[in-house]
Formats: structure tokens, sequence, C-alpha cells
């Protein structure tokens, strides 16, 4: 087992690689039924869609390409972490500043997101303008994702990864952090301001979930609550948001109940995960954003590589235990709190509901016209305005504390 992390370069095997292109080459797109126009995808991916996607994967898409950007983009790393009886290699990006005083900022994924999310961000490490703020970058691969070994545990819960994401920042030299993500790793960070809250000064979300306000502690905001005194905008946002969980969350009750079972299907069929990936990206952005094929296709080549039920299992291991680790839970005064929140995302609450139930510090909130599920994509330059502004919210003694890390 080593502490110290090694270099990491993509290289798939040609024997994989083979395998890969053969089933492309051989795929089967079954017929669609005729929707109504605008319908197109009530019944998931249309065959379209998937014809196209698998003609640019067949003819166009060449994985050494990608590869080789990626390699020649992202400095990636690999370090075994030790939590509880388990060793993990943790697969991670780290992109260390020059500029004196630069802050660690630990970027969380989720699924069907990957490391690659972080690549706009990458840029803060050394900012064109001397006197904006400027970070160390380190995005890890959840366990069981893309390059990160999987746990051998049925029960590695959110609470885990949160340990080992601090044992990375701790190895790293980093003793004081922040943390910015989304969808799982919202609540990967959540629970890293819970547990370390010396470390983790601050967090900035762009999914905000919470349990309804306790009529004991906040009898008030659940009264608010109840008789639903929401403005026009949360109700819009609130609607969409139980419209995802009543329509668009199948593939969570399949992946949190046989994990296992539909990782057979997943992993052994590229184009399988293509549309799966694919369907489900949909409808987490603005209708105006066009997802590029070398993207998805590039997410997908990611998931087949993890060759294991990583990506599923999540939505059990961490759906058990969610409530007790993370939304019962509120975050301690002296982590400050952020949150950006954007109109075509499905994770979200008003903050004064926020404040009842999630952190008493909210020194930053903003509610977007525009924008999705996947803000360092498609609407970065935002986020990172909203990041900025947010660390320059945290108490000075904290932000000093950050500043220190070298």
């Amino acid at each position: 087992m080593s502490h110290i992390p090694k270099p990491f370069t993509i290289k798939v095997a040609p024997e994989t690689l083979a395998w890969v292109t053969d089933r492309v080459r051989t795929a089967r797109i079954i017929p669609d039924v005729q929707h109504p126009e605008g319908k197109e995808w009530d019944d998931g991916i249309p065959s379209s869609t998937m014809q196209e996607l698998v003609d640019y994967w067949r003819d166009t898409y060449d994985w050494r390409k990608v590869e080789e950007r990626i390699n020649s983009t992202f400095k990636m790393f690999t370090v075994d972490i030790k939590e509880g009886e388990e060793t993990l290699n943790v697969h991670f990006v780290h992109h260390r500043s020059s500029r004196e005083g630069a802050v660690p900022l630990l970027f969380a994924h989720g699924w069907p997101g990957n490391f690659l999310e972080v690549e706009n961000f990458l840029k803060l490490t050394e900012p064109e303008d001397a006197q904006q703020q400027a970070f160390h970058i380190v995005a890890p691969s959840i366990p069981g994702f893309v390059f990160s070994s999987a746990p051998q545990s049925p029960t590695f819960s959110i609470g885990r990864i949160c340990s080992v994401y601090h044992k990375l920042m701790q190895t790293l030299g980093y003793t004081h952090y922040i943390g910015q993500g989304g969808d799982w790793g919202s609540f990967i960070l959540r629970s890293m301001a819970i547990s370390f809250p010396e470390a983790c000064v601050g967090i900035h979300l762009n999914f905000v979930l919470g349990l309804p306000p306790s009529p004991l502690k906040n009898p008030l905001t659940l009264l608010w609550l109840i008789l639903r005194w929401f403005t026009a905008e949360e109700k819009t946002k609130l609607a969409r948001m139980q419209w995802w969980m009543k329509k668009e969350s199948g593939y969570s009750r399949i992946q949190g109940t046989k994990p296992q079972t539909v990782s057979y299907a997943l992993l052994d069929s590229p184009i399988g995960m293509l549309a799966w990936i694919r369907e489900k990206v949909e409808n987490l952005v603005e209708d105006d954003f066009v997802w590029p094929k070398e993207v998805i296709i590039t997410w997908t080549m990611l998931y087949l590589l993890s060759g294991n039920a990583g990506h599923a299992r999540i939505y059990k291991q961490g759906v058990q235990t969610l409530t007790e680790e993370v939304l019962v839970k509120k975050i301690p005064k002296d982590v400050a709190f952020g949150a950006s929140c954007f109109p075509q995302d499905v994770g979200y609450i008003p903050k004064w509901w926020a404040q009842a139930t999630i952190a008493d510090n909210i020194v930053f909130w903003r509610e977007h016209e525009k924008g999705g599920h996947f803000p360092s994509i498609e609407c970065c330059d935002v986020l990172e305005r909203d990041l900025i502004e947010f660390f320059g919210a945290i108490d000075e003694k904290r932000r000093d504390a950050l500043r220190s890390e070298q």
C-alpha cells in the first residue's frame, strides 16, 4: 500500500478497445413507436437519436485521440487510502497553483458525471487577473467510478466516501479546504462539512435538497411550508423537482434496489450504457443546450472502463444511510455554506427552508434564470463567479487559514 500519490495516465488495453469497437460496429438499434410531436422522449431515448450517436461512434469517434487529450489536459494521480477495513486506490485530478495564497478546492462530481466536469475550473489555478483568487484544484473520482477502485463492502455509504475524500485532502497536505459540487457530490460535501468542520471551511453547492423543517425546532418554517407560501419562482422549481421524482426517477429505483443486476447489462453493452446515460441527461439542461456527441460517448467510455457496479451501488448504499448521515444533521455554524440554484436542476429548496434544515451560516445564495444540473459544463462562467463570490463571503479568519495552505 502506497500513501504517496502516483502519476496516472489513461491507457486502455487494445483488447478492451477492440471489444468496444466490435460491439459498436455490430450494434442493433431497435425501432421506436410513432410519438406525437414534442413527445419523442416520453418512452426513453428515441431510436433516431441513438442511431446518430452510434453512427458517430462507429465512423468518427476516436478514443485514442480523446485519451490523448484527457492525458494532456488533466494532471491525474492515484493513491491508496485506507477506510475502515478496506484500502481503496483513489483516482483524482490535482492541479496546484503557483500563486501565493491559493486556496484548496475539492470538486465533487455525481452520477452520470465524472472528473471531466472540472475541466473548465482548471483555469482558476492561474487566473489571468492577478487580483483574482487562485485555487488548487482537486477532483477525485468517487470510489467505484471511472478509475477509482470499487469498495467491497455492501455498506460503503456517503459517510465513508466523505472520509476517503477528507483523507485524500490531508494526504495532499491540505489541512483546510473548501468544496464545490452537485448531485451526489453535494451530499458528499455536506457529509464532509458535518464530519470535519475544522478542515472543511466552506461548501458551495448547485444541488440543494432538505427534509421538512422540524415541528419542534422550526414550527414557523414548517407552517410556512404547509401553507405553501412560496414565490412563483419557488413554486416552479419545486414543481420541477416533484415532476422529476414522479416521472424521471426510475433509473434511481432500479440502481437503488438491484445495482448488480442492472450493471451486468450496462457494463456488457456499450450501446446500453450510452442509451442509459444519454437519456438521463436530456432533461437536465436548458432546451437550447446541445450535448456534444463526443462528450456523451466519452462519458460512456469512462463508465465502461470502471468495470464494476459502483455507479449503481451508490444509489443503494448511499440512499439507505443518506437520511441518518446527512439529511437529519445540520452543518456546523463555523462552516460557510453557499448555493447556486439553476432552474433546470432537479434538486431545490428555498433559502428559508435551507436555513432551517441544512445550515445556519448561509453566506451566499443565488437563484439563476438559466442553467441546469451540470453548470460546470453548461454555464461554467456563471458558476465560477458564484464560487469566487462565495469564497469572498467566508469569514476573514477562516479565509486566511485557507490561504496559508501551500
